[in-house]
């Protein structure tokens, strides 16, 4: 069923069907409304209101077409956050002010990119977005792209790249406003970002063509200020990159006393160890499996993912994010359903269903035809072995044990979402307390 919508105060109206968004249906119309957390509900500053003056004040990202609508669009200067996540907080230097214009903070990762547009005169946060990296349809991981890269898409690669940062540019800012970009990722995404071939990453003696770059906004490729500075972070490694450089000054590593460890998840995880005194740092091609990649179910943390899982009873009960009926497993919630399947003895420790499991075609079904197989739960083990294995490596060869670590910090596009009991539970980090 087609219902109409009109949006004011520019008027516009759009023809859509029932269960659209009204911020995927204000895009079809030309309407702009800000989606900074990637339509997850989480960031609440697509505040609109239906039904006229009198109506409900609600996020756009998450309220669905079910009638004809007249939507108001608040000024942006006027809008309030409904709702927010809690990011760790961290003091890395004084803030100097600028007179004005914004800054963007982007991570490229090997599977999502996300970005935060900065007022440069508040230091405040306007907004955020995130998005898949355009890369990702030429090889879901780091060496797929490398290998691309020297068959000659190099090129190629940094176009699909670029238009995913311009995409994310275009929805939240005036491109020509940003005067300040810094870019973070592995070595091989800074390369591909700054038209570098990452070619000699995978060949002897695995050196970085280069650690960072300094360009103008006018030569970046991205839709900013002409006079913008576009800065990628500092790689340590051919295969550390500018990321993980980025998570270590943020989390104080670098000038604490105590010995602490940080974790990167990601497509190309990413481990560190240490303190002001000395750093250790590796790198683990963990996949895409936590980020929604290679599973019949998976998919990126958006309106629709089940976020989280308990089995009770032998029966599981989720939560989905947006609250509608679900579409698929996001990351926190793989991790969630593989602890959950190994609690309930539904899963021995090597991902085999148990004789008693009730399984459908192969799959443990959540809802409907949402599950996973026994072959999608071993890759998510090799997945988690990965990360586990750089972490303990790290930690050994410094003579410690993990109860020796002041803290453990973890980072990546989901770090914040993921439920750390059931983390430890399928041997992901190590088991020193989900506090």
């Amino acid at each position: 069923m087609d219902f109409t919508v009109r949006f004011l105060p520019s008027g516009k109206e759009i023809i859509v069907e029932a269960g659209t968004s009204l911020s995927d249906a204000a895009k079809m119309a030309g309407v702009q409304i800000a989606t900074p957390c990637g339509g997850t509900g989480r960031c609440g500053r697509c505040i609109v209101q239906i039904d006229g003056l009198t109506g409900d004040r609600v996020l756009a990202c998450v309220t669905y077409v079910d009638r004809d609508m007249v939507v108001i669009v608040p000024d942006k200067d006027t809008s309030k956050v409904i709702a927010a996540v809690d990011y760790m907080e961290s003091d890395i230097g004084e803030f100097s002010p600028m007179s004005g214009g914004l800054g963007l903070a982007v991570d490229i990762g090997t599977t999502t990119v996300a970005a935060d547009f900065i007022d440069m005169s508040t230091g405040e946060c306007i907004a955020s977005s995130s998005d898949v990296n355009g890369q990702k349809v030429l090889g879901d991981d780091v060496l797929a792209r490398i290998q691309h890269a020297a068959d000659g898409g190099t090129q190629e690669l940094r176009e699909l790249v670029l238009k995913t940062i311009n995409d994310m540019i275009e929805e939240c800012a005036s491109g020509k406003d940003i005067e300040s970009v810094y870019i973070a990722g592995n070595t091989t995404m800074e390369h591909l970002f700054a038209d570098v071939d990452p070619t000699p990453i995978r060949e002897e003696p695995y050196v970085p063509v280069i650690v960072s770059s300094d360009l103008a906004g006018k030569d970046s490729g991205l839709n900013v200020s002409d006079s913008a500075r576009v800065i990628t972070m500092p790689c340590i490694s051919a295969y550390v990159g500018g990321d993980i450089t980025s998570d270590i000054v943020y989390a104080g590593m670098d000038v604490s006393e105590g010995i602490s460890l940080l974790i990167d998840v990601g497509t190309n995880g990413e481990v560190a160890l240490g303190n002001k005194d000395m750093m250790m740092v590796c790198s683990s091609s963990a996949g895409p499996a936590f980020e929604g990649g290679n599973l019949k179910s998976g998919m990126m943390a958006r309106p629709g993912a089940i976020d989280s899982i308990v089995i009770e009873d032998g029966v599981a009960k989720f939560t989905v994010i947006g609250g509608i009926e679900p579409k698929g497993i996001c990351g926190s919630g793989i991790i969630d359903l593989i602890a959950q399947l190994y609690l309930n003895d539904i899963i021995d420790k090597r991902g085999n269903f148990s004789d008693s499991a009730s399984i459908v075609d192969g799959r443990y079904i959540v809802h409907g035809d949402i599950g996973i197989s026994e072959p999608e739960i071993k890759d998510v083990i090799m997945t988690k072995a990965a990360i586990f294995s750089a972490t303990r490596s790290l930690v050994r060869n410094l003579g410690l044990e993990f109860s020796d670590l002041e803290k453990v910090y973890i980072a990546g596009g989901f770090g914040n979402f993921i439920n750390m009991d059931s983390a430890i539970t399928i041997g992901m980090f190590p088991d020193v307390g989900a506090d």
